[in-house]
């Protein structure tokens, strides 16, 4: 609470304070000294510092409250909070944050801190860490780099945006702009994507959005991976590539007729995602797939569903699907873990799929 903020003075049922979607006051710190379970009477004064709790993607709320100053804003707004889990073998492990001084090395601040399904309270640097324990941090610019040089110290799950929403004008500008290019692509005034692109510049150049706000959320990866996957495709169908590969998986299954070819689709899809992801496994499958639909004079749509259930069907490896592999180093497993449970989890599933699309897509 800064000096001169219009909810100094006031209680915090007048500010609003006690009706925040998935946030409650639990703390205030005055003068050093912690006053826990204030009251809607409670008059706030200069200098207070609020503590919330309840659900961290709503610390956009709390920006959006004029005279509300983050305690360390310039690590919380707008960037990536990151929630981590403690390794069993971190050497921060029955220390404190203050006594491993977590923040230097690792160029992190702690903003919450939860252990099992309860939410630890009071002062977070003085609270002994234990394996297993959840982090919520806000990261610095060199946190990815020292956290690659301590691997063993915690595992990475999940990111949690802090950002602050557009407000109403910024919101309706944003909704306004959509629909008029959506409007102008339905009466064939403008193509859909030139009007995307013309509509992007416009919001950065107005700054309803920052360029660094548009790049941090952006999905890069999924982009890159997604679109090399399909260009390679694109390759296969004009090389002549897919054709090919479609008539030596018809000679091998040579007997088995249209249902082999079906077999064969799943089975080069469900191998591609146990190696990469499921988008570059369909991508790549597809046009094998479809190629054979085409030499055998079928309907395609039984071997597009082949690929996309051989796409989702990555039980047997880690490397293949996000969630395997973040398991992977938490739970001490390996490879033959995987392939204990997941190969009879990949027959029964695998006979299923080839059992009932023929049945609800047919040939």
């Amino acid at each position: 609470m800064e000096p001169g903020s219009p909810l100094v003075g006031r209680s915090i049922a007048e500010n609003n304070l006690r009706a925040l979607r998935k946030l409650f006051l639990a703390e205030v710190v005055r003068d050093g000294q912690t006053l826990a379970s204030v009251g809607p009477e409670f008059v706030l004064e200069a200098k207070d510092r609020l503590l919330f709790c309840g659900d961290v993607e709503s610390v956009a709320t709390l920006q959006e409250i004029t005279g509300l100053t983050f305690f360390g804003q310039h690590h919380l707004n707008g960037q990536n909070l990151l929630e981590v889990v403690v390794s069993s073998s971190a050497t921060f492990c029955n220390n404190t944050l203050k006594s491993s001084q977590f923040r230097d090395r690792f160029d992190a601040v702690v903003v919450a801190i939860r252990r099992g399904h309860e939410r630890l309270e009071g002062g977070l640097g003085n609270i002994i860490l234990q394996a297993g324990d959840t982090l919520v941090l806000a990261p610095g610019k060199r946190f990815e780099a020292l956290r690659r040089q301590h691997r063993k110290e915690f595992v990475l799950v999940n990111d949690l945006d802090s950002s602050a929403k557009l407000d109403l004008v910024k919101s309706s500008y944003v909704l306004f702009g959509f629909v008029a290019v959506i409007a102008l692509a339905l009466t064939n005034v403008l193509p859909i994507i030139k009007g995307l692109a013309l509509y992007l510049i416009a919001v950065l150049a107005f700054g309803i959005v920052n360029l660094g706000e548009l790049r941090r959320r952006f999905p890069t990866d999924i982009v890159v991976i997604v679109g090399s996957a399909l260009s390679i495709a694109q390759l296969m169908i004009s090389t002549g590539l897919s054709e090919r590969m479609g008539d030596m998986f018809i000679e091998m299954f040579n007997g088995w007729g249209v249902f082999g070819a079906l077999v064969a689709t799943y089975l080069v899809t469900l191998i591609l995602t146990e190696l990469v992801t499921n988008n570059a496994a369909a991508a790549l499958a597809f046009p094998i797939g479809y190629s054979m639909s085409v030499a055998y004079g079928v309907d395609p749509m039984p071997f597009i569903m082949a690929v996309l259930f051989g796409a989702s069907a990555s039980f047997v490896s880690p490397y293949g699907y996000q969630t395997n592999l973040l398991v992977y180093s938490v739970g001490n497993y390996q490879l033959k873990d995987y392939m204990r449970i997941g190969i009879p989890i990949s027959i029964v599933y695998s006979v299923l799929v080839l059992a009932l699309i023929p049945y609800f897509f047919p040939f």
